[in-house]
């Protein structure tokens, strides 16, 4: 029973403090198409925080991993105040791409997202570990390109046998982040990506800060404040 109190505590507590960010958000989640905002979805407040460091940190080069509400958002947004950011968006299930896909074609945001489908395999490295098939990101992602602002949020590990799935994000990352740069771990509590900020953290010698305990970040290089 405790167990129980402490997980629905947790929920209703982690969801604290958005009304501020879902106010500053409002026009970007409700100008066009609308979208579904699921259990799935990064939260307002940590949606505001990747939209602030576009901005006022001059992001150019965002990646994301997992497609969905922060896709079409950041979209949204760079088409709004006119920014140079670009989207690469990487996901593992191809008709929510092309659900996704249909509204930057209608919205006219296709100038501003490349969306890469990379199907999940069984991990032959890690435990309880589907990651995004290394053959589609090696032929679809360039190794030279390097991002300023990177999203994780996939591929899908909330399943036990699949808990450790976005661990293998790291490898994907090595070598391509700018000197700049900022990282958000969306799930930080879990598991998997516990261990995901512990490799990144020493990968970059960076000390991760929790913006909440679901919302980890480490910040790369000299940068202006965007947390709300």
């Amino acid at each position: 029973m405790k167990s129980y109190i402490s997980k629905v505590l947790g929920k209703f507590f982690n969801y604290r403090n958005e009304d501020i960010p879902s106010f500053l958000l409002h026009s970007l989640y409700h100008d066009g198409t609308y979208l579904p905002f699921t259990t799935s979805s990064l939260k307002f407040r940590s949606l505001a925080c990747v939209c602030n460091d576009i901005v006022v940190n001059k992001r150019e080069e965002y990646l994301e991993f997992g497609s969905g509400l922060s896709t079409i958002i950041v979209a949204r947004l760079i088409k709004k105040n006119k920014l140079k950011t670009k989207i690469t968006s990487i996901e593992e299930d191809l008709g929510w791409i092309n659900l996704l896909q249909k509204i930057v074609d209608e919205e006219g945001l296709n100038d501003f997202v490349k969306f890469i489908h990379a199907p999940t395999t069984k991990s032959e490295s890690i435990e309880n570990s589907f990651e995004y098939n290394p053959a589609s990101i090696k032929e679809q992602l360039p190794p030279a390109k390097k991002f300023d602002c990177v999203v994780i949020d996939g591929p899908a590990a909330w399943e036990r046998h699949k808990l450790n799935s976005r661990v293998s994000n790291a490898a994907i990352l090595e070598g391509r982040t700018a000197s700049s740069c900022t990282i958000f771990i969306d799930n930080a509590d879990r598991i998997g990506e516990r261990k995901l900020v512990t490799i990144l953290s020493a990968e970059l010698s960076l000390k991760p800060l929790f913006i909440d305990p679901t919302f980890a970040v480490l910040v790369q290089g000299i940068h202006y404040n965007f947390i709300i």
